[in-house]
């Protein structure tokens, strides 16, 4: 095991965290939910390093969770093979995101959390199977455990349950994928609570899912293929249950399609809200809604104080969320059976006994690449990119466990934190280039930060499923010896189709395309811009409008390229070295991707304008434009009011923003109702003090 002298550092940690303001106030990590949320795990404590895949011994796992008030991270990835169960102690962070290559899991035996308390587990894979001879443990175990969150787990085939946290207190589960348990073939066990339950991905088990002796919060969650769905199991005790928005759906194995709750007797108080059910196994996702929950007594609004507060998205959209953002990334083949399975929506999946049943190699469990740590000067566990992107020394391995900023967490949890990339988002280098790069994203500084080798084509991208004709924009912070920007990319293996917008160390701006797949690049260059610029490109048909910004809010126009991209296209923001040896890193924010950021609803307003003539004294036009919506629905949203066709150059005296030479305003109303008008003045200098030439427009969304 490498301590990197943990006793001066758990002391140095925890007086600076000390002196922290609001420290102990953070959430266990940006965007932890629940009852488990306060978590604090190992902050402060020393940082500890798993060094191998050893059941036992020096730089081993089980060597590394048997001593409270730590923070383990993994410069190994792959399987950790088990001969007994582990018991991990209180006060610990498990950050097995921070593991290289595919990442890290735990096979044939159990992770025990039991009779502790203040744990954080993140990126770990624990996977039971019937390797363990012992059928009364399950994959992850909590046993009157207390004050604990999972985020961002895989647990499978659990022999007992999946999980149990009988007599558990204050704990979440969220963003985790529970999937194919053999033996009882059970899901999760509750007793005791209060527990949360959060966007997870529940997949053929045959009861439990969760069995909730308790007061539960209940949200976002898909059950797929189920025997019985959330069960009470008839219990003697009274409990309250929020149920918000959750998806269940049928699955092959499916016996009673109508088990979506199962065993809810009088003695339960339930607020059931936007839940839905798909029973009819058509493979289309059509489900209706289902708040009648058995026998339980209704409630009109929620147990938890907290469960409002709790971002919760419609069904349909959690759905299509959870299977995009469950479990551990990147996606080993276990995950993507269970995933596979439930977007089949109700065509494919089944229970099983044996996880070999799955033909995955490896008795079933697949295979985890284990990879090579990203340089690390000091050995603290933060890459030497990322440190320098944030200022911190790479020389000190103290470092590590400063503060980050006024934050309220230390260096290493915010790195380990950045790893888990926002819901949508996945980070890898194009066509499997070496050495390998990384992408990170903090939530606290709203900056990514990557990592890449080789050519654009061959960079680090982080990238999300791209809408057609949508925008893609960022901002260019730092920028080493490479190049960084925006792109949209039919798909992420080599000689896809891809348009990108780059900026190199140089001050070079090019746009790089490849119309389809396999076909040469063409590439148009200009001269003369810098770190600190916006790029964007905007999709129109096959059609790519390249626009940079100084500030973005006024853009404009750089070049267009065409590419003719795939349905399953992605986009993002990339980064390369230009070298294939030799990794860059850049720094950008303000990153978007998805549909257009305004629609044209002209066709919906009827436009009166007045006014609009020369002052020829000063040159100036001034005039109104008065919106009267004449549709049948209401404009919501902002409305952006733009005179297209102005000469070019042409500025209006209280405009928000422009595109290309088309300037925008914003009207002084929030929606518009049908029959509704709203008016805007405005002027513009035309130093030609002609007649001028104006189109105006509205639209709806943000520049």
């Amino acid at each position: 095991m490498r301590f990197k002298n943990p006793t001066r550092l758990a002391v140095a940690c925890a007086l600076a965290l000390a002196a922290l303001p609001g420290f102990a106030q953070v959430p266990a990590f940006p965007g932890a939910v629940g009852f488990g949320a306060s978590a604090t795990g190992g902050r402060g404590g020393a940082i500890v390093h798993v060094t191998n895949l050893n059941d036992a011994g020096a730089g081993s796992f089980r060597d590394a969770v048997n001593v409270p008030n730590r923070i383990v991270v993994f410069d190994v990835g792959g399987y950790i093979v088990l001969k007994s169960p582990v018991s991990v102690q209180g006060n610990i962070t498990i950050a097995g995101q921070t593991a290289p290559g595919d990442g890290v899991g735990i096979m044939g035996g159990e992770v025990s959390l039991s009779n502790k308390s203040n744990i954080i587990v993140r990126g770990l894979r624990v996977r039971q199977g019937n390797l363990d001879p012992l059928t009364g443990k399950s994959a992850i175990g909590a046993s009157k455990t207390t004050n604990f969150i999972l985020d961002h787990c895989s647990i499978e085939y659990g022999q007992w349950d999946s999980f149990d946290a009988v007599k558990a207190v204050d704990f979440t589960v969220q963003n985790t994928i529970i999937a194919n348990p053999i033996g009882q073939q059970f899901g999760a066990h509750v007793e005791g609570g209060p527990s949360t339950f959060y966007r997870n991905l529940w997949v053929n088990g045959h009861n439990r899912q969760p069995l909730s002796k308790d007061n539960t919060q209940f949200i976002n969650n898909v059950v797929y293929d189920y025997q019985a769905g959330y069960t009470v199991g008839n219990t003697g005790g009274y409990f309250s249950h929020d149920l918000v928005n959750n998806y269940f759906v049928a699955g092959p194995g499916t016996s009673t399609t109508s088990n979506y709750y199962y065993q809810v007797n009088n003695k339960q108080t339930i607020y059931a809200a936007g839940n839905f059910a798909d029973t009819n196994r058509d493979g289309t996702l059509n489900g209706s809604a289902q708040n009648k929950v058995g026998s339980s007594i209704p409630s009109a609004t929620p147990w938890a104080p907290g469960t409002p507060a709790i971002p919760a998205l419609a069904a349909a959209d959690a759905y299509f969320n959870v299977t995009a953002s469950a479990g551990v990334w990147p996606r080993d083949p276990v995950d993507q059976v269970a995933v596979s399975d439930t977007l089949s929506v109700g065509t494919r999946g089944s229970l099983t006994k044996n996880q070999a049943s799955t033909g995955l190699p490896n008795l079933g469990y697949g295979i985890l690449n284990g990879g090579t740590p990203l340089p690390d000067l000091n050995g603290d566990g933060i890459p030497d990119y990322w440190a320098q992107a944030y200022g911190i020394g790479t020389n000190d391995p103290a470092a590590a466990g400063a503060p980050f900023g006024t934050s309220g967490y230390t260096n290493i949890e915010a790195y380990a934190n950045s790893l888990i990339l926002p819901d949508l988002w996945t980070a890898q280098d194009i066509g499997g280039a070496a050495p390998a790069g990384a992408g990170t994203y903090d939530p606290l500084t709203q900056t990514w930060v990557l990592t890449g080798a080789g050519s654009f084509d061959q960079a680090q991208f982080a990238s999300r499923p791209w809408t057609p004709d949508g925008m893609v924009t960022a901002r260019i912070d730092a920028l080493g010896a490479g190049q960084a920007g925006v792109m949209v990319r039919g798909a992420t293996g080599a000689q896809a189709a891809f348009v990108a917008l780059v900026l190199d160390a140089s001050g070079t701006l090019k746009l790089l395309s490849r119309p389809t797949d396999g076909a040469a690049t063409a590439t148009v260059q200009g001269t003369g811009f810098a770190a600190g610029t916006w790029l964007r490109l905007r999709q129109g048909g096959d059609t790519f409008t390249a626009s940079t910004s100084a500030d973005g809010v006024v853009w404009t126009p750089f070049d267009a390229a065409h590419a003719t991209l795939a349905a399953n296209a992605r986009a993002g923001v990339g980064v390369a070295s230009g070298d294939a040896g030799v990794r860059t890193a850049a720094t950008l924010s303000h990153v978007a991707a998805g549909a257009g950021f305004y629609q044209d609803v002209t066709a919906s307003v009827k436009i009166t304008r007045s006014g609009f003539t020369l002052n020829r004294t000063n040159g100036m036009w001034n005039g109104t434009v008065t919106f009267t919506n004449a549709s049948a629905a209401p404009l919501s949203g902002t409305l952006l009011f733009r005179l297209d066709a102005l000469t070019g150059g042409v500025t209006l005296a209280n405009q928000a923003g422009s595109d290309g030479a088309a300037p925008f305003l914003v009207l002084p109303v929030s929606a518009l109702a049908p029959g509704a008008s709203a008016t805007v003045a405005t002027s513009f200098l035309n130093p030609a003090r002609a007649a001028i030439g104006y189109v105006p427009k509205l639209y709806t969304g943000t520049l």
